[in-house]
C-alpha cells in the first residue's frame, strides 16, 4: 500500500482541483453567454460582426457531402467570390460535361486561413477517393499585403477562422514557431471559435444598436432588415450563412426584394461612401501600391497547390477590378504581375485574368471592390463559364457528312 500523501500535498491537490473546476465552470459560462449573444443577433448582423466565422462553420458541416460528389466544381476565394459568384448562372452557361458548382468564397480569409481551408477541402476529397472536376482559385491581392498583416482587426478575425480550422498537429507546428500565437489560437478554440473582439461587437450591438436598429446609416439598416425579411419569405426558411440549398451563394435579390436591393445598393455605391471605402482600403490593405508580404504570398501559393492536387483541372482567377475607383500605381501593377506569374508557375496552373475585362463597369459594383448582385454577379458567373468551357467544334464545310 502506498503511503498517504503529506498534508501539504493533499492541500495542493485540492487547490489544483478546485482551480481547474472554477476554470471549467468559467469556460462553460463564457461559451453559454456567447451562444446566447449569437442566438439573439440576426444572422446577417452576426456574419458582419464576426466576419463570416459562421459561414466557415456551416461549410465544414456540409464539406463531406460535397466531397462525395464526382462532378464538383469548386470556386474558392474571398468575399469577392462570396458576393460575386452564382453556381446556378455558372452551370447554365458552362458547355461540356455537367458539373455541380459551389461558392467557396469567405470574407476575411487571409492567405493563412485559405491554406488551412484548402487542407480541409483536400482531406475531405482524399477520404472519398475523389477529385473535383474543376477548381477555380481566386487571388485577392489586397489580402496578401504587408499593410493587411499589420491591421489588428483583420489579424484577430482571421485568427478566429484559423482556430476553427486548425488541427492539433497544426497547432503544435504553430507553437514551435510562435508559442504566443498557438496559445491564442487554442484559447479561441476553447471559446468555440469566437474572439473577444467579436463578443464585444455583439454585446455593443445588443446594448446600443439593438435599441434602434433601423434609425442609423441613413436608412441602410432599415433596407437591410427588409432585405433579410424578404429573403426568408422568398426562401420559406431561415437561411444559414453558408447555404447548402444555394450551394454557398449568398442571395439578397429576389423579385420580392428587387426594389429594396437596388435602393440599398445605390446607398452603398454613392460617391461619398465610395471615397471613404477607398481611403479605408488604401490605409488598411495598401490597395493601390500592393506591397506584398512574402509570407502571405507563400501561404496562398500552398493553398493553390493543395487544391490543384485534388482537382482534375485548376485555374487561378483574378476577379474584375472596379477600375473607376481602383487605379493601381505602375509599381503596384508590376508587383501584382510578378506575384501572379510566380503563383501560376509554381503551381503549374493557368491564369484567368478578368481584372480589366472590358465588359465590367462601375455600375456592376456595390462598393470599391465587390460586385453587386443585380448585374455584376451574373456577369462574372457567365463570363467565367464562357472562359472555362471547351472550345466549340468547328463548323463542317458545306457538303461534309
Amino acid at each position: 500500500m502506498s503511503p498517504p500523501l503529506p498534508a501539504e500535498n493533499r492541500t495542493a491537490a485540492k487547490a489544483l482541483a478546485v482551480g481547474l473546476g472554477v476554470l471549467l465552470a468559467a469556460l462553460v459560462m463564457a461559451r453559454g453567454f456567447i451562444a446566447l449573444l449569437e442566438r439573439t443577433t440576426s444572422p446577417d448582423t452576426r456574419a458582419r460582426l464576426t466576419e463570416g466565422a459562421g459561414r466557415v462553420r456551416d461549410f465544414l458541416g456540409v464539406l463531406p457531402d460535397i466531397a462525395a460528389r464526382e462532378d464538383a466544381a469548386l470556386v474558392f476565394g474571398s468575399s469577392l467570390i462570396q458576393h460575386g459568384f452564382s453556381p446556378e448562372v455558372f452551370e447554365a452557361h458552362l458547355r461540356g460535361p455537367r458539373v455541380t458548382a459551389y461558392n467557396l468564397g469567405f470574407p476575411g480569409v487571409e492567405p493563412e486561413v485559405q491554406r488551412l481551408l484548402a487542407r480541409r477541402v483536400a482531406e475531405a476529397f482524399q477520404r472519398r477517393g475523389h477529385r473535383a472536376r474543376l477548381t477555380v482559385v481566386e487571388f485577392t491581392p489586397l489580402q496578401a499585403t504587408l499593410a493587411r498583416g499589420q491591421a489588428s482587426r483583420f489579424r484577430e478575425l482571421a485568427q478566429v477562422k484559423q482556430a476553427l480550422l486548425a488541427t492539433p498537429g497544426e497547432l503544435a507546428e504553430t507553437a514551435l514557431r510562435s508559442p504566443e500565437e498557438a496559445s491564442h489560437l487554442a484559447a479561441l478554440q476553447a471559446l468555440g471559435g469566437t474572439s473577444p473582439l467579436a463578443v464585444t461587437s455583439l454585446l455593443e450591438h445588443q446594448l446600443f444598436d439593438g435599441l434602434e436598429p433601423e434609425a442609423l446609416d441613413d436608412g441602410r439598416k432599415a433596407l437591410a432588415a427588409r432585405l433579410r425579411a424578404g429573403r426568408e419569405r422568398a426562401e420559406g426558411r431561415r437561411v444559414p450563412e453558408w447555404d447548402p440549398v444555394r450551394r454557398g451563394e449568398a442571395r439578397l435579390l429576389y423579385d420580392e426584394t428587387r426594389e429594396d436591393y437596388l435602393a440599398w445598393a445605390r446607398m452603398r455605391s454613392a460617391p461619398e461612401v465610395m471615397e471613404e471605402d477607398l481611403a479605408w482600403r488604401v490605409e488598411s490593405s495598401d490597395l493601390l501600391e500592393l506591397r506584398f508580404d512574402e509570407g502571405k504570398v507563400a501561404a496562398f501559393g500552398e493553398a493553390l497547390r493543395t487544391l490543384a492536387g485534388v482537382s482534375e483541372r485548376t485555374v487561378l482567377l483574378l476577379a474584375p477590378r472596379n477600375r473607376a475607383w481602383v487605379r493601381l500605381t505602375p509599381e503596384g501593377r508590376a508587383r501584382l504581375a510578378e506575384v501572379v506569374a510566380r503563383l501560376s508557375r509554381e503551381a503549374g496552373v493557368p491564369v484567368v485574368d478578368l481584372s480589366e475585362a472590358p465588359g465590367f463597369t462601375a455600375e456592376d459594383f456595390v462598393d470599391v471592390t465587390h460586385l453587386n448582385e443585380s448585374s455584376g454577379r451574373p456577369k462574372l458567373s457567365r463570363r467565367l463559364a464562357e472562359v472555362l468551357s471547351p472550345a466549340a467544334p468547328p463548323l463542317a464545310d458545306p457538303g461534309t457528312p
